[in-house]
């Protein structure tokens, strides 16, 4: 027995409403494609959608050679002599060309006196490397100008 409604479209006689559901039965029927997503996918997937957008934040404000380079520089995965040296063997040392120490990290964007005058102009007064790495955009811009100006070809940056 079924029961209708006066609301119900397939008594209010709308033109195409058989149709239609003559249709969707057909296609229910027809075999249906996998659905691999799972539960918990779907729902990442709704709550993702339905968060406000947030601003970005100062690192994905940088174009991307610049977040490529704050991201190896951190990590250790960058062209400096520690690791071409420890991990790729394709220098001869891991000592800086300017024969202080290691050339770290640390090292170039702290310390390292053939670099003095680039640091100088991006960071007149001294800076911690934290701040370097991870302030705001206006230091993280500092930062990328820095490291293109003599680690990586500026043309890349």
């Amino acid at each position: 027995m079924q029961s209708s409604s006066p609301m119900d479209p397939s008594t209010l006689r709308i033109p195409g409403n058989e149709q239609a559901d003559q249709l969707a039965k057909c296609g229910a029927q027809e075999e249906q494609p996998s659905n691999s997503i799972h539960y918990q996918e779907k729902t990442t997937f709704i709550k993702t959608g339905l968060k406000p957008r947030q601003e970005k934040d100062a690192y994905h404000l940088l174009d991307r050679p610049g977040q490529v380079a704050l991201a190896r520089l951190p990590s250790g995965h960058n062209r400096l002599n520690v690791h071409m040296h420890r991990k790729l063997k394709t220098v001869p040392s891991t000592t800086c060309p300017c024969g202080e120490e290691d050339q770290t990290t640390e090292h170039v964007l702290q310390r390292c006196n053939r670099h003095e005058p680039e640091r100088i102009a991006q960071w007149p007064s001294a800076t911690p490397l934290h701040q370097k790495l991870y302030g705001g955009l206006g230091d993280l811009k500092s930062f990328h100008i820095y490291v293109c100006s003599f680690i990586f070809d500026t043309n890349s940056c």
